[in-house]
């Protein structure tokens, strides 16, 4: 997914109607992991935190909440206490979308094992929202790289669940 590559304009423009639309269905979980796997590994770090703090924001905060609680647990599980993230607040249920990107961010950097476990298919979290989420954040990925969602700002994220199942 990253760098942009013409040849794959069509798949990025699918990601980006299927992110205006509000459903990833259409989008196969192994394709969407290894577009999201590709992109937080290879765009630029403001970019990727970017996308992930815009899909944080709009991913209902129960949904996010777990998302971040495995996030948690996997680096605490492995001796790392989240809290050397950055973050501000360590409730999951209660975290910020900045808090979450940094986390989100963090976990990939120091252990990105448990990225691939929460999100990866067949990963421990195999889990209607891990799916959603990978599907949606390479949406909004794909979006941002076509340039329609306006970084820094711009953006359609309205507040009709985008990051939610759908």
């Amino acid at each position: 997914m990253w760098p942009f590559n013409q040849n794959n304009q069509p798949m990025y423009q699918q990601y980006a109607n299927s992110w205006d639309q509000g459903n990833y269905h259409q989008i196969p979980h192994q394709e969407a992991w290894q577009n999201y796997n590709q992109f937080i590994q290879n765009a630029p770090p403001q970019m990727v935190d970017q996308v992930h703090q815009q899909y944080y924001q709009q991913m209902p905060q129960e949904q996010r909440g777990g998302l971040l609680q495995s996030i948690m647990n996997g680096l605490t599980q492995r001796g790392i206490d989240p809290r050397q993230s950055g973050i501000q607040n360590t409730d999951p249920y209660a975290m910020s979308p900045v808090d979450a990107s940094r986390l989100t961010g963090y976990a990939q950097q120091q252990q990105p094992d448990i990225l691939h476990q929460i999100f990866s298919p067949g990963g421990a979290l195999g889990s209607p929202i891990a799916k959603m989420a990978v599907a949606g954040i390479a949406a909004l990925a794909a979006k941002q790289i076509l340039g329609g969602g306006g970084f820094g700002g711009g953006g359609n994220l309205g507040g009709n669940n985008r990051g939610g199942l759908l």
